[in-house]
């Protein structure tokens, strides 16, 4: 190491002295930016787009647009969505409307049924006799179980109906976010 050592060379510095000045840095190259992340942006719902939105310039929205969130992107033609929106309104109300007429029947069905189980009552005292022929005893307890059975039945109608206006309320909320989908806008900002 001794003998080698004086061989060696030395190490050389360059040396000055420091100075305040601006670094200019350039780097020129070729190639695609692309984004971080893309988001595309489809519809829910099938038809015609009658109109585009309005990017934050004011031109017409394109790929590669720059957009808010919740900027309109496209409107679609709606109306046989609002179409379908309306007979699912009308089916809502038809069967509101029929669950007040089952309610209805049900209480001249009970009505009904107080005036037998009363007849049958007077049937029953009276017995098979010179009074009540055994046709007429026949029929009056037949008519008090049928007017019995009718009420559970009426029962029956209300519940039927009541199915039904719960059907049609989720077929106007599906009509709704149907016809809310005819309007499609942006889910980020970028």
């Amino acid at each position: 190491w001794y003998f080698q050592r004086e061989s060696a060379q030395d190490a050389s510095f360059r040396t000055a002295t420091v100075e305040r000045g601006n670094l200019l840095v350039s780097i020129s190259a070729t190639g695609t930016v692309e984004p971080v992340e893309v988001v595309d942006v489809g519809a829910q719902v099938a038809g015609r787009i009658l109109s585009f939105g309005k990017d934050a310039d004011g031109k017409t929205v394109d790929y590669g647009s720059v957009v808010s969130e919740g900027t309109v992107l496209a409107r679609i033609d709606d109306s046989l969505y609002a179409a379908d929106e309306a007979q699912a309104e009308a089916l809502l109300e038809s069967a509101r409307a029929g669950v007040e007429v089952a309610k209805a029947d049900l209480e001249q069905m009970k009505a009904k049924f107080h005036q037998a189980e009363r007849d049958w009552l007077r049937a029953q005292k009276l017995g098979p006799s010179d009074a009540l022929s055994q046709a007429s005893y026949d029929a009056y307890k037949s008519a008090y179980e049928t007017a019995k059975a009718n009420v559970t039945v009426g029962k029956a109608a209300i519940l039927k109906a009541e199915a039904a206006v719960a059907q049609a309320q989720a077929s106007l909320r599906r009509s709704q976010r149907n016809l809310g989908y005819c309007t499609i806008t942006s889910p980020v900002k970028g």
